[in-house]
């Protein structure tokens, strides 16, 4: 019974903080889900009745909830045009390392990006976007301000 319970508990709390770490506001369902099991396993319910609450549980509170949270959070879905990019502006966030990725902000979005440039681009240094290859900014530096 203990066993059982402290089982779905410890499952519960790792939903919990993925949930955290990734706020996607999907996961926290399934967590409340293992806290409703661990409710009939203290009270030694079997197990299938544990999984099948479990089951249940997860299941209703997506359905109802997950358009709400949708309405809520919206959609960070954006289509952007590959000529909006090329050729904008954007600040250096995290160091871009000759044949590594950095990170680059252009506008209020945040790239991953890489440059044929054969020094390290440094944060805070101004980079113009010179194409677009997948998901990842090919940019090349505006200044001087590289090592």
């Amino acid at each position: 019974m203990l066993n059982a319970f402290l089982s779905w508990i410890i499952l519960g709390v790792v939903l919990t903080v993925i949930e955290i770490i990734t706020p996607t506001f999907f996961i926290f369902w399934f967590a409340l889900g293992a806290f409703s099991a661990s409710v009939l396993a203290y009270f030694d319910f079997s197990l299938t009745i544990q999984v099948v609450i479990f089951v249940i549980v997860s299941a209703v509170l997506v359905v109802l909830t997950r358009p709400l949270s949708k309405r809520l959070v919206g959609s960070s879905e954006k289509e952007i045009s590959v000529d909006e990019i090329i050729g904008k502006t954007g600040v250096v966030v995290k160091d871009i390392k000759p044949g590594g990725f950095g990170i680059v902000k252009v506008g209020s979005e945040e790239w991953r990006a890489v440059s044929n440039f054969e020094k390290v681009i440094r944060r805070d240094s101004k980079v113009r976007v010179l194409k677009l290859e997948g998901t990842t900014l090919i940019v090349e530096p505006l200044n001087e301000e590289v090592k």
